[in-house]
Order: C-alpha cells, then structure tokens, then sequence
C-alpha cells in the first residue's frame, strides 16, 4: 500500500511540475492591445474599459484580485469527522461518534492507520461585487494618450465558477493524514463595456459597445495536505498540517491562482455531541502572471465551526470561515472633472480607483452531514457573505459525499 501511495504521489509532483514549467512560459496577454479580440479570459477583463490597453487600464489590477480569492477559495473538509478519539474506559482508540463533523473546518482527528477515503463537492460562486462596488457598473474615465480627450467606459462583469472537487485521503499512521485535492473548475466570463468619447469643444460621442463572452474548463491547482495529531485526549485533540498547492492550472483563464502556495495551520477541538473546532493557517503565495509576475498577496486565515449530532447518522454544522488579505489589490471610486462640450465646460464623472491595502473577507454558514449507508456521507452547506471587502458572492452553495474504505 506505501510503495503504490510513493509512487502515486512522485506520478503527481511530476505532473505539477510539467505544468508549472509550462505556465511559466506562459505570456499573460501576448499581443493583445485595443484591436485585437482578448487571448484570454483575465485579459478580457484586464481590457474592458478598451481605453488604453491592458496595462493601462483602470481594470488591469483586476486579475490580481480575482487570482488571491480563486487561490483561497472555500473548500470542504471531508476527512473531518471520519477519525478515532480515546475511549479511556478501554483505553484504546475508537471510531468517533461524537458527530459527523463539520464541513469547511478541519477537525483535529485523523482517519486512523490505513484507512482510505475519496470525497467529491460541487460548489457554485456568482460574483457579484468588489469592495462594495458591483461588477455589472465598474465605471473607469482615462485620459487618452497624448491628447486632450476622454473615454468613460460604463463596465458590466459578469464572472462565475462551478466547481467540482475531487480529493482522496489516506492514514499514514494513527496519528497522521495525508490528502490529494484537485478541483476542476467551470469559469464564465461576460463582460461588456459603453464607452463614451469626451473632448473640449466637441459633444459627447458614444462609441460602440464592446461585448466579449467567454469560458474556460479544466483542472485547477493541485494540493498536498498533510495533518499530524499531536494531542489526542478524551475530550481535547490538537493537530498541525501543512498544504502545498500547486500551479497546475490555467491561470490566464482563472482555473488556477498561477503561484505556488505553502499553508501550514493548526486545528483545535473538542469531542462531544456538540463539537468546536477552531482552524488557523497562513497562506504564502509565490509569484503569478496574474500579479505581472510578482507574488500574490499573503492571507491569515481564521476559521471555527460547531456541530451537533441530533442522531448518530445526522449531524447538524453552523461555521465561520474568515481570512485577512495582506496588501492586496483593492477599489475605491473617485469622481474626476473632465472638459464637455464647447468653452469651458465640465462633466463630472466617476471612476474606479486602485490601491493596496489589507483587509477582511468574512463568511458564516450552516449545513448537515449525514450518514446514508456505513460508509457513505453526504453533505450539503451555503455560505454567505458577512462584508464586502474583496472579490465576493453573496451566497455559495455546496454539495458533497465522501466515502470511506
């Protein structure tokens, strides 16, 4: 069983690494200015406003955003629930049945010592805003080069994922877990933009709408986790880990974040009919083409769940999943003063503005778990948003089952 897990898992890291070497010759947006159709689904909307280019657009921090969010996207846990606590009685550990678990947190519990899972999800995000600001009205004013004129660009982004998330898990040891997750993801893209031509002495033009539909599909970015319970008492388990994610996906369409990222956390909780857990864990990120080649932002990422087990084949979850983005890319509105019509004229317009700064994106939450057959658990949560700070969806909805060998 070891030797085919090594070998599984040299076949993945090289895998990741074929796919990393060629992401890295990858070109964000090769040959792309205003004439040409965008290559890609992060350069259609690096170049919505169509007024100076992709990197001269108010909207060209825009990718980087979306990369730290689609890096960092919520996922279940479904190992958590499946583990051994001590029966002290018998002095000997036992299948838990305090509850089924929670969903997005992890438990500090391990599977036990060649015990084997495989778990699927599907969760659907509809973003609909960006730091308070809604996707279908980002409004931009950019002077034109070497000129004296204007263009307003009315922005309407219409931007959703559905992903499917495969992961298999494995009990190295009593005490240790080892998880492969790949999630395969649906991206699409609309976005159009209404641009209007300003310039002193002349009236307002339209210009004509610029529509580009676009989407993508394909494998996202890989990861390893690796969880150790290093406390396994009656009542109390403390665990640490480590996840390592991979650039294995098509970041240039958003099917991945384009940079490696390395997690390392800890996991607290309690065993019970009602069951806490607390999870903390700091994401770095490498470098991306999403970012024009420097890192993504870092994040500290805070989260906590409770669950209850009305029966022992039911459990009810209510959790809290939080994380604090470290200098990432934001949006503010600004309103400018531009030259309309003849003489002296003014209109006043507004535009998006960006900047860096850290801030705060919030969820809570609430599902079940239940146990349909010995082995078999299904799941099903929505998560919804408690800020607006960020690339957000109001509501995420999530399915799931998992099975254990």
């Amino acid at each position: 069983m070891f030797k085919r897990l090594h070998i599984a898992l040299l076949v993945s890291m090289a895998i990741c690494g074929i796919g990393s070497a060629a992401q890295a010759q990858q070109q964000l947006c090769p040959g792309q200015n205003n004439m040409t159709r965008p290559t890609n689904l992060a350069c259609e909307i690096a170049d919505a406003s169509g007024a100076a280019g992709v990197q001269g657009s108010l909207l060209s921090h825009l990718p980087s955003a979306i990369a730290s969010q689609f890096g960092q996207l919520p996922l279940s846990t479904a190992i958590s629930g499946s583990g051994l606590t001590l029966n002290r009685s018998l002095g000997v550990f036992t299948a838990s049945e305090d509850s089924l678990g929670t969903i997005f947190t992890q438990r500090a519990e391990t599977m036990g010592k060649g015990k084997f899972l495989v778990a699927f999800s599907y969760q659907h995000f509809g973003f609909g805003s960006i730091d308070g600001i809604s996707l279908k009205d980002l409004q931009t004013t950019q002077q034109v080069p070497n000129s004296s004129a204007y263009i307003h660009s009315n922005n309407d982004i219409s931007l959703s994922v559905d992903q499917y998330t495969v992961m298999a898990g494995f009990g190295l040891s009593s005490r240790v877990d080892l998880a492969l997750v790949l999630p395969i993801s649906r991206v699409g893209l609309d976005t159009t933009s209404r641009q209007t031509y300003y310039e002193q002495g002349a009236s307002p033009t339209p210009i004509p709408t610029n529509v580009e539909p676009g989407s993508a599909s394909k494998i996202g970015d890989f990861a390893v986790n690796l969880k150790a319970n290093l406390i396994k008492g009656e009542k109390t388990s403390f665990a640490v880990g480590t996840e390592v994610r991979f650039r294995t996906g098509d970041a240039a369409n958003f099917l991945g974040s384009g940079a490696y990222g390395f997690k390392p956390y800890i996991v607290i909780s309690r065993h019970g009919r009602l069951t806490p857990n607390i999870n903390i864990a700091y994401q770095w990120n490498g470098n991306s083409i999403l970012a024009n080649g420097q890192n993504l932002p870092h994040s500290l990422l805070y989260s906590g769940g409770v669950d209850y087990r009305v029966t022992r084949k039911f459990t009810l979850v209510a959790e809290f999943v939080g994380q604090q983005v470290r200098n990432g890319w934001r949006v503010g509105l600004v309103q400018s003063q531009i030259p309309s019509g003849a003489g002296t004229a003014t209109v006043q317009l507004a535009s998006v503005n960006p900047y860096q700064a850290r801030y705060y994106m919030d969820n809570l939450g609430g599902g079940f778990k239940a146990n349909v057959t010995k082995n078999l658990f299904v799941n099903a949560s929505v998560l919804f948003k408690l800020d607006e700070a960020g690339l957000r969806s109001n509501v995420i909805p999530l399915v799931g089952a998992s099975y254990r060998f």
